[in-house]
This record gives C-alpha cells, structure tokens and sequence, in this order.
C-alpha cells in the first residue's frame, strides 16, 4: 500500500471515530460548554450563472515553421529561441559554394548568348543591306531587259543575286531568333540559380520571436526539415476544444471569459473562428478564441473558455467556512442539538469568494460559516435564529 493511501485511510477512520463519538454524547449536548464567536448560518439554494468549461492552449495568431528549400550543410545560425526578430533579418545561412558556382556558369552562358545575340543582329544588318543593294539592281535591270539594252544572261545574274541576298537575310534572320531564344534560355537558368541561391540565407518572414530552434552549424539541411519556428508576439487566441453536444451554445462573435491561471488572468475574449471539421475519434471541434492584449500572454499557455449557457440552481457556501485537510475538503456543520460536525463534501466551482458543493450539504443544513478555527469535532454553538 501507498504511503499516501494510507494516510488516507487512517485519516478517514479519525473523522469517522469523531462522528461516532459525537453521536453518542448527543445526549448530553446541553452540558457542554457553548462556544463564543463563532458564526451558523443555514445552507439555502442560490441561482448562479451557468457555463461550459472548454479547456485549450494559447496559440498565436501568426506562426510559421521555417525550413529549407536547399540541400547543403548549415554554416551559420544568427538566433536563438526566445529571441525576437525583424522581419527579412536572416536566421540561418546554408553552405551556398554550389549553387554560386553554378549561378556564375549559368551567368557566363548568358555573355555568350548575348554576344551571338549581337552578332546575330548585325548579321541581319548586313544581311539586309545586300538584299536592299539587289532589289534595287533588280528594279533598274528589269525595264532595260525589255529595251534590249541588257542581255537575258546579265538579267538572269542580276535575278540570282537578288534571289541569294532574299535567302541570307532570311537565314540571318532565323539565326537572330535562334540567338534570342538561346540567350532567353540563358536568362532562365540565371534566374533559376539565384533563386538557389536565396533558398541558402533562410529570413524571418515578420516581426516576431523564435519560439523553437532545432538548427544547429554543421547539420545537414534538407527541404521540409524543420529548422526554426517564428512566432508573431501578438496578438493571441485560445484554440480551445468543444464537445458537439455542447457546439449549440457556442456562436461567432460572441463574448468569452477565459481564465489564464498561470498568470492569474481573467480576460474577455471574443469567439472569432468555429472550425467546420470536428475530431471524429474525441468528437470535439476547435473554437479559436481572439484574446486582448496582455503583458504576460505568451504561447503554449494553459487556458479556460466558459461560454454562458443560462443560470442554475446550487448550493455556495463562503470560502471561510472550507476545511482542507490535505487532499480532503470539508466544513463544520451544526445538528438540532448545536452540536458541531466535520462533514466531507465534494467542492465544485467557485462564484465571487464562494464555493459550490456538489455532494455532501443539502439545503437546509446549518453551517459554521466564521470561526471554524474556534470549534471542532462535538463542540457546542448556538444556533441561528429562525426566519
């Protein structure tokens, strides 16, 4: 047996052997001598708001897991968790050798393209000028063919000049859209090998603070590996879980108290998102929670959303009133006879400095509500008067 389990035990054969002999010296209640100072009251049902307690995590509103697009070893990491960060700061610089060398011979076809691009186009120039020169010694020696004044053999010379000075400007011209679209090509590959080359300096996309950092120099980055985890400072929201027999009560917009007892916080939140799907094994949806600025909110959080759901009738008795005796709660309470008894009850929530009992008082019971430090077990108060 457990030392706790049997302390436990012995304490409960304790207030059983005190209720025992309390209940034989009953008889005699009137001998006793009367305690002073000591304040009874009557247990009576009291109408308080009801809620559904939804328990969730503080989540920020912007996160992001940054990773590497590139393969290559880790050379520098410029944050640690809990540092804050601005928005394009670098983090984390991967060994870039490769993807500059290959940027520079992606940049060295690209001179080349541009100079074939240059004397492709002057080709052309060139070109042109010939058919220009051939056309026009074509249109003088046409009409004189006709006249007499030229023989058909100078003609035909002067046709098959004009026909090859056609021929190489269209050649020359296919070859400057060859050279245009070869440089294209090489533009293409220069963009491609910068953008590389940028996958290699990793920066915070936003204002915010590391929140997890697995990096570390000389580990071998890979595209999706989680490197590092940005978060924005605020603002914040509980993602919270709802059971769907309860998802009625629970409506966009609406006003949410939520308690934060790590930082004994008690804020207004406003219910901003409803998700759709629910968990189909816990059948539970997320409810995210927009919360105000607080100084001390920060993410991972444990909270409370209570959403209203009308008002009940319960038993509250005055916090004064509690007896803790170590994982024990209990309170005095006063027979016929005004004499007292420590009774066990099962405590629930507490609303405004009182406790609400789920089992063990009844409406109607007489309590010690101030004082408790003056009586115990078989002690005599006076009782309450009666309204």
């Amino acid at each position: 047996m457990k030392p706790a389990q049997a302390s436990l035990i012995c304490l409960w054969l304790v207030l059983l052997w005190a209720c025992s002999r309390g209940e034989k010296t009953s008889g005699d209640a009137s001998e006793r001598p009367l305690v002073s100072g000591v304040e009874v009251a009557v247990v009576r049902p009291e109408t308080v708001a009801d809620s559904l307690e939804a328990v969730g995590t503080v989540t920020p509103e912007k996160s992001t897991v940054l990773s590497s697009k590139a393969v290559g070893t880790i050379v520098a990491v410029m944050a640690r968790a809990g540092d804050p960060v601005k928005k394009g700061q670098p983090l984390i610089e991967i060994d870039a050798r490769d993807y500059r060398a290959e940027l520079q011979s992606a940049q060295a076809a690209l001179e080349e393209a541009n100079s074939a691009v240059g004397a492709a186009e002057a080709a052309v120039i060139s070109a042109r000028g010939q058919k220009d020169l051939a056309a026009a010694t074509f249109k003088r020696y046409e009409p004189l063919v006709a006249k007499g004044s030229v023989t058909p053999h100078e003609f035909d010379e002067v046709n098959a000049k004009h026909n090859i000075a056609a021929a190489e400007l269209a050649g020359a011209e296919d070859n400057l859209r060859a050279a245009r679209a070869r440089k294209k090509s090489a533009e293409a590959k220069v963009a491609y090998a910068q953008t590389l080359l940028s996958y290699t300096r990793i920066e915070s996309p936003f204002d915010g603070v590391v929140a997890a950092k697995s990096a570390e120099v000389g580990a071998l980055a890979a595209p999706g590996a989680p490197l590092m985890v940005v978060e924005q400072g605020g603002p914040y929201r509980l993602e919270a879980q709802v059971g769907e027999t309860w998802l009625a009560y629970v409506k966009r917009a609406m006003a949410v108290a939520v308690v934060i007892d790590a930082i004994d916080a008690k804020l207004t939140g406003k219910v901003e998102e409803i998700l759709p799907a629910g968990d189909p094994q816990s059948r539970t949806f997320t409810i995210r929670i927009a919360l105000p600025s607080h100084t001390m909110l920060h993410s991972g959080l444990y909270g409370k959303a209570l959403f209203p759901r009308g008002t009940r009738e319960a038993v509250l008795v005055p916090a004064a009133a509690i007896i803790e005796r170590g994982q024990l709660t209990g309170l005095y309470t006063v027979d016929d006879s005004g004499l007292v008894h420590l009774r066990l009850i099962t405590p629930g929530k507490r609303h405004d400095g009182k406790l609400e009992v789920l089992s063990g008082l009844s409406p109607g019971d007489r309590i010690v509500i101030n004082g408790t430090k003056e009586v115990a077990e078989g002690s005599r108060v006076a009782l309450p008067a009666a309204r």
